[in-house]
């Protein structure tokens, strides 16, 4: 992975952040990715204290993060920033808890509608999880995202903890895994997507979850019915590796795929998300 950890390094912008490729704005998903994955790197040290300084400054007045510098609202990002801040910059980080326990997606409350619900898409609508911004519907990423930054700062009790971890098990797709909300639509049942069946994975296992449901899901994400990228790679072998599962597999499928610049696809994220699945 050094050559990957090369091109990471030499892809930091001047303001300390990343975009999510060379030469583009910093955002604060890849930031956070591209700290996660080289703090556990002696060579990177000058580029993480950098990054973490980035990340503190487009920290908001209400403790939560928007996409970045130019985004004037909070949103799901926060997460990504609080799990990125959470071992070394723990005031930061909390108040980025306190923030995204104060925020849900649409809750449906009315009986009709809860049943109308219930009839037509098999899902329970009193229950929600996080949503991408303020006001919105909650979706399977935000919600196990919120979930993982949780699990770092060690809140594990509290109710909207408890409610987060049933709303993915009442979304889960019947056959196994995850779509990127509900599983089913008028048209049908949908398919489980890799990143969103492996980071909801992530998170029901670092909360001990261990069912009926998690199983269907792994046995979905170990069949290769994907599309063979580097991302989907990354986002199995991370779950995978959370899980202490083999990543022989995948590390090997992601060889073949990385760049002569170090890189996969050019893209820094995927780049980093691949680096957080190698011990450094």
């Amino acid at each position: 992975m050094s050559r990957a950890l090369e091109f990471l390094r030499a892809a930091q912008n001047s303001d300390g952040g990343w975009g999510y490729k060379i030469g583009g704005m910093s955002f604060v998903e890849p930031t956070a990715a591209v700290l996660i994955a080289l703090s556990l790197d002696a060579q990177s040290s000058a580029h993480v204290q950098r990054a973490r300084a980035f990340l503190k400054s487009l920290q908001r007045a209400d403790g939560g993060w928007g996409i970045a510098a130019l985004d004037d609202e909070s949103g799901w990002m926060t997460a990504w920033a609080v799990w990125a801040l959470a071992q070394n910059e723990r005031d930061a980080a909390q108040r980025g808890i306190n923030w995204l326990l104060e925020i849900s997606g649409i809750r449906v409350t009315d009986p009709l509608q809860v049943a109308g619900v219930k009839k037509v898409l098999n899902i329970d609508a009193t229950i929600t999880g996080w949503p991408w911004q303020p006001g919105d519907a909650a979706w399977i990423f935000p919600t196990a995202l919120a979930l993982l930054a949780l699990h770092e700062m060690n809140v594990r009790e509290h109710p909207r903890v408890r409610e987060g971890i049933q709303y993915l098990l009442d979304r889960a797709i019947l056959t196994g895994g995850w779509n990127i909300g509900n599983p089913f639509m008028v048209t049908g049942n949908l398919p489980p997507t890799v990143e969103n069946t492996a980071l909801a994975l992530m998170a029901l296992h670092r909360f001990g979850i261990e069912n009926e449901i998690t199983r269907r899901a792994q046995n979905s994400l170990a069949r290769e019915h994907f599309t063979g990228t580097a991302f989907e790679w990354a986002w199995r072998a991370l779950y995978w590796k959370t899980s202490n599962a083999p990543l022989e597999r995948a590390h090997a499928a992601l060889e073949k795929l990385q760049r002569a610049d170090g890189s996969f696809d050019g893209n820094v994220f995927t780049t980093a998300s691949v680096a957080m699945t190698f011990d450094l």
